[in-house]
């Protein structure tokens, strides 16, 4: 509605002012006023699509009404004003200059068509320049709003992935270590609770012992699950200090078959690649004793030719029948309940890396790894499982760094280099089309006092009596653009006067005028009229 409003006000004061004029003179009939009427209503209704069309509609109606031109300089700045681009513009005057001209000077003399380009000019160029200024003035008022509600958005992210980052740390680290210590804890109460010579009392204790680090590690499994909503985002918490090798031994003395072969770096390893080769050892041994219980499991530590540390965990196949032995059967018994709520067997597997809930370890494994600037590979190995990770000597990431998203600080220089882009557009639009009207004004100019000019020598030779047809070929081509307004001189009864100038040096501003006219096919008179 409101918009329907701005437009009717837009069209009714020209409208009005046209309407008023034409009772005045009636120089046209009423059907072209109400035909231009028409139209410019048509050009307001599209104004805001095409901001173009006022423009050219109200420059074709003053070739009906002058009238119209008043409303010139609102459609120029609303062009600029609503038009983001500057070269429709640009087109629209360049051609309405073009087409303009040699209609103007056919029809008229020089000074008219003077008079028009100044109009377009001053009632159409600068308008339009005027109205493309308010229209990065207010880019810019909305850039700055812009960019403050970002920086509130970007601040509300950044709270946010704060609070997520840690979640992910304390997350992280609870995997990483409570939860190999209660996987380690259920298996050394399994291994108790089978244990012979023991009376029924502390079998009992030891069960309850082992059913309860396999609830705990439900629980451990459950909060992690709820803290790390996200992977983490950046790198885990500097080493903890314990060696592979004691993490390997402290899993053999729990009653795990584990093996540990290892070739000592050159070097010591960066604390972050160190980090990572521990973290996947004991996510792999952790994994091993959940899914592979009483599986032979080797550990293998190295490093290639050039320079990348190897880490490798490999567990068979799980042990079972009747041979496995008591060791075997009391791993077993301790951990098919482990990752349960209630430490009740649901189900076996066989691999490191199988099972778990969400397979939390695996992903967090190798975003670590990623982080190093490795990459680790779990999949199934003769019947059982392993995890091979690869690592360079130096910590680093790997691949181009991700592009930063654009700033809102970014986003408002970018509009203030639009806007001066713009403007310098503007001017240079406007130069221009003021030195090709300027220019070709000129020519104009020079070539018509030079077409005009009757030399003395041509001027003496001419009588008073002459044929028509005899003098005609002795005449310039064209008139003088500048004759004596009003004629100093009578003109003779029923005679047709021509004005030539008596040189063409545009730059000697005086000159004569000489004046011939002509009756009944002679030369009738012929005088000079002295420039003063």
């Amino acid at each position: 509605m409101r918009r329907v409003v701005t437009d009717i006000l837009l069209w009714a004061p020209l409208s009005v002012l046209v309407g008023f004029s034409w009772t005045g003179h009636r120089a046209y009939p009423l059907w072209l006023l109400l035909l231009g009427l028409a139209a410019w209503a048509g050009a307001v209704a599209v104004s805001r699509r095409a901001p173009v069309v006022p423009l050219l509609v109200v420059v074709g109606l003053c070739a009906l009404d002058g009238n119209y031109s008043f409303g010139l300089p609102l459609v120029s700045y609303l062009l600029g004003r609503r038009m983001a681009s500057i070269w429709p513009a640009a087109a629209s005057f360049s051609g309405l200059a073009l087409v303009g001209t040699p209609v103007v000077l056919a029809q008229y003399d020089f000074i008219s068509w003077a008079t028009q380009v100044g109009a377009l000019i001053y009632a159409g160029l600068f308008p339009w320049l005027l109205g493309r200024y308010r229209r990065q003035q207010r880019e810019l008022l909305a850039a700055g709003w812009e960019q403050a509600e970002q920086l509130e958005r970007e601040q509300r992210i950044l709270a946010r992935e704060v609070r997520l980052r840690e979640r992910a740390r304390i997350a992280e680290d609870m995997h990483d270590s409570l939860g190999h210590e209660l996987s380690l804890l259920a298996l050394r109460a399994g291994a108790l609770e089978l244990t012979a010579g023991l009376d029924e009392q502390t079998r009992a204790v030891a069960g309850q012992l082992r059913a309860g680090a396999a609830a705990a590690t439900g629980q451990l499994r459950e909060v992690v699950d709820v803290l790390r909503d996200d992977p983490p985002a950046e790198a885990p918490v500097p080493p903890a200090g314990e060696s592979v090798a004691e993490l390997v031994r402290r899993a053999g003395a729990a009653g795990m078959p584990v093996e540990l072969h290892r070739e000592e770096p050159s070097e010591p390893l960066p604390a972050l690649v160190d980090r990572a080769v521990h973290r996947v050892v004991q996510e792999a041994l952790t994994n091993a004793n959940k899914h592979a219980p009483g599986a032979a499991t080797t550990v293998r530590l190295g490093s290639d030719d050039g320079g990348t540390v190897l880490v490798s965990v490999v567990n068979a196949r799980p042990a079972t029948g009747p041979g496995s032995g008591a060791t075997t059967g009391a791993t077993t018994g301790a951990m098919t309940g482990i990752g349960t709520k209630t430490g009740t067997a649901t189900r076996t597997a066989s691999g490191i890396g199988r099972g778990g809930r969400g397979g939390r370890g695996l992903v967090g494994l190798r975003e670590r790894v990623r982080l190093a600037g490795g990459t680790l590979h779990a999949g199934e190995r003769d019947g059982g499982f392993e995890v091979v990770a690869r690592l360079p000597s130096r910590a680093g990431r790997t691949g181009p760094p991700s592009p930063e998203p654009t700033s809102a600080v970014d986003r408002r220089r970018l509009v203030h280099r639009e806007a001066r882009r713009g403007l310098v557009g503007a001017a240079m639009v406007l130069t221009t089309l003021a030195v090709t009207l300027g220019g070709t004004a000129l020519g104009y100019y020079l070539y018509a006092t030079s077409s005009s000019v009757l030399s003395p020598a041509a001027y003496a030779g001419l009588e008073v009596g002459q044929n028509w047809t005899v003098v005609a070929p002795l005449l310039p081509s064209r008139e003088a653009l500048e004759p004596p307004d009003p004629d100093p001189l009578p003109k003779p009864a029923g005679a047709q006067c021509r004005y030539y100038r008596s040189h063409g040096d545009v730059l000697q501003p005086r000159f004569d005028v000489y004046r011939i006219c002509a009756a009944d096919g002679r030369l009738v008179a012929k005088d000079v009229l002295t420039s003063s």
